[in-house]
């Protein structure tokens, strides 16, 4: 159970296309009773990553807020999604008063891989020959 800063929601679509963009909104609250300065920080994982690879506009040290008691932030990001599935992993942190960055939170996501199905109207018959 997170002390400061509670992961509230991931908001990201529960299936995406090869090489689309993917949006990802955390919600993030701060459930102490003083403002306290809130990081997310977003990893998406799956086969081949390179290590150390973030959600675009979740990196550490880019996504940070002095989040007033009890209010909520939301930040956002996105990536790319590869051609398989993805698990978003959300890490909170809060800042302490002996100046460093405390992980306190953390929460995952499935997008999973769209399959791409042909339509029926794209079938052609190109020759016809009565037998």
């Amino acid at each position: 159970m997170a002390q400061y800063a509670d992961i509230v929601e991931i908001v990201a679509p529960a299936e995406a296309a090869a090489g689309s963009r993917v949006d990802v909104t955390v919600g993030i609250k701060n459930i102490s009773s003083i403002p306290v300065g809130i990081m997310a920080v977003g990893v998406p994982e799956y086969p081949d990553l390179p290590p150390a690879t973030y959600i675009n506009g979740l990196y550490p040290g880019e996504a940070v807020a002095n989040v007033s008691a009890g209010a909520t932030r939301s930040f956002p990001g996105y990536f790319t999604m590869p051609s398989a599935n993805v698990t978003i992993h959300i890490y909170a942190y809060y800042f302490g008063v002996d100046d460093l960055w405390h992980l306190d939170d953390e929460m995952t996501k499935v997008v999973k891989l769209t399959e791409l199905v042909p339509a029926f109207n794209e079938f052609k018959i190109t020759d016809y020959r009565k037998v």
